[in-house]
């Protein structure tokens, strides 16, 4: 796929600041007013955007222990990639 730039200008939305989305942009993550964005801000100062996938879990897993292994595994990344040359 080629890459694609857009600019947007930021705007005043109440108390926030904001941007508006171009279609393409919205085709592009399969989104539409409604849906939840992720924002993932990386070490080297890029921004990747992500529509949100709601996961179901399998009946007896609760969310809140699934949230507890991906802190775990996030404030650890570097010691379990380091654990992969054992």
């Amino acid at each position: 796929m080629e890459v694609i730039k857009v600019d947007r200008k930021l705007v005043k939305l109440g108390n926030s600041i904001g941007s508006t989305f171009p279609p393409a942009i919205l085709k592009h993550l399969n989104a539409k007013q409604g849906d939840n964005i992720e924002f993932v801000m990386q070490p080297d100062g890029t921004v990747t955007i992500k529509k949100h996938q709601k996961l179901t879990l399998p009946d007896g897993v609760d969310e809140d222990f699934i949230n507890m292994v991906n802190q775990i595994v996030e404030e650890d990344d570097a010691v379990f990639k380091g654990l992969v040359n054992r």
